[in-house]
């Protein structure tokens, strides 16, 4: 990772992160009962965030110094309910990296392994600028 890493989302949500390679991140959280919606299921935003830092940390793992990324699109295909006390883990996915967009693409599996969401995306690539 290019520039150092602030805290946050990810220490506040308690999603655990893991490198598998450049380019391809796996992040792990475990469903609670504050994540649920009035359904009694996990709200969406739960994998959408488990998601997006998976795909956006994957870039980040391939950025240069001086580089920063910022999601532009993103797009997410439910499939199954998750409820309390499940454990999830998403992979993010670097598909292509140009000079200024990159493509991702993203998914969230349950315990056994069940897809419960896919995602694609598409991410800016900047240069944080220097003097004025």
């Amino acid at each position: 990772m290019a520039n150092e890493r602030k805290r946050g989302l990810l220490e506040w949500m308690g999603i655990e992160e893991e490198l598998l390679e450049p380019g391809r991140i796996r992040c792990r959280i475990t469903a609670a009962e504050t994540h649920q919606n009035i359904q009694g299921v996990i709200h969406g935003s739960i994998p959408f965030a488990l998601m997006d830092t998976a795909m956006g940390h994957a870039l980040d793992s391939l950025l240069e110094p001086g580089e920063f990324c910022s999601t532009t699109q993103f797009s997410l295909q439910f499939q199954k309910a998750v409820r309390p006390g499940e454990p999830l883990e998403a992979i993010g996915e670097v598909t292509k990296k140009g000079r200024r967009i990159a493509y991702l693409e993203g998914t969230c599996t349950n315990a056994d392994g069940d897809v419960i969401a896919r995602a694609q995306g598409t991410w800016y690539v900047g240069r944080v600028r220097t003097g004025g």
